[in-house]
């Protein structure tokens, strides 16, 4: 989760989607109660009518798959109303930078799609570059190919018509969810994003979830008391499988697994650490030579040799004796 539980009672609008706290996780619901006592809005989004729903400010039913369009349809309400954060947006995200003119998308893909090994090309999709080798900014957002620019144009397509249309969800009630959560974009308001396996186990799962992340940053919501993107999950720690290796593609703390071409710790290092010349950066990947020793550090396991007293020796027998 990207805050606690107990953060929910400071949520101005709650929306829960592809989940059913009140039903799954009825001990963490009185946190949203307290939000709710507190004059926060819940908002449901599913195709049943759950215990959740039934204690929601707003129901919104939602055909199962449909998600995309419904979040999408959220993103184009914020963007057209203005309603987005305008700090944070052009502070804390790419939206200023710059995409380079090779940059397309047509017939929903995006350029650069390889469809013999379905991968996607990342030099078409790259921003463009100044003499340093940062990406070109306009800080004013107004730039054709800006990140901004961009996404507003991608998701024009999404009006409420059209997102009505695809999701099956009653005109008036998605208003209602548009108008309700995207009034979060703004200082003293914070919205939260619930969300659990009705939007991860799908075939765009990561789009959706993608999209949810969208949202939020447009809308600020984001570091935030209130605020943040919270999977609910039905364990404690579901991420052990990660935390203790058991997953082949990546290491304890997030890291790579090597690949055949990692002869060595420093090919290895040079390969998945992010470079950056841009000093604003964080670039907190460029912490993984430190991560990478301290795991390796953390699984060698030094045992003293153990060292015959002058009192006692072992017999060939195995049997305790003492030297004459």
């Amino acid at each position: 989760m990207t805050n606690h539980w107990i953060d929910l009672k400071n949520s101005d609008a709650i929306l829960a989607i592809g989940c059913n706290p009140a039903e799954n996780h009825p001990i963490s619901f009185k946190w949203i109660e307290e939000s709710l006592d507190n004059g926060g809005k819940l908002i449901a989004v599913d195709p049943r009518f759950t215990r959740t729903a039934s204690k929601a400010d707003i129901y919104a039913q939602i055909r199962p798959g449909t998600d995309i369009a419904f979040l999408g349809g959220l993103i184009n309400y914020a963007l057209s109303h203005n309603l987005i954060h305008q700090e944070y947006v052009r502070e804390y995200t790419n939206a200023t930078f710059i995409v380079n003119d090779k940059f397309d998308f047509e017939q929903g893909m995006f350029c650069g799609f390889d469809d013999t090994e379905k991968s996607y090309d990342l030099k078409m999709l790259a921003y463009e570059l100044d003499e340093a080798g940062n990406p070109k900014q306009d800080r004013s957002m107004q730039h054709p190919r800006s990140v901004f620019q961009l996404m507003r144009k991608h998701f024009s397509r999404y009006d409420v018509d059209t997102v009505c249309a695809i999701t099956g969800t009653n005109k008036e009630g998605y208003l209602k969810v548009a108008n309700t959560f995207c009034s979060t974009g703004r200082a003293d308001k914070a919205g939260t994003i619930l969300y659990a396996m009705g939007i991860t186990q799908s075939t765009h799962g990561t789009q959706n979830v993608r999209a949810i992340s969208m949202l939020q940053m447009l809308l600020g919501n984001i570091g935030i008391a209130g605020g943040g993107i919270n999977a609910l999950r039905g364990e404690s720690n579901v991420q052990g499988s990660t935390d203790y290796g058991l997953l082949f593609h990546i290491l304890p703390g997030y890291l790579k697994s090597p690949e055949f071409d990692n002869v060595d710790l420093k090919t290895y290092l040079e390969k998945w650490t992010p470079k950056t010349k841009d000093k604003k950066s964080a670039n907190w990947w460029g912490n993984t030579p430190k991560y990478t020793v301290s795991l390796l550090k953390a699984g060698t396991v030094t045992t003293p040799p153990r060292t015959m007293t002058s009192a006692t020796a072992i017999s060939p027998s195995g049997a305790a004796t003492t030297p004459t």
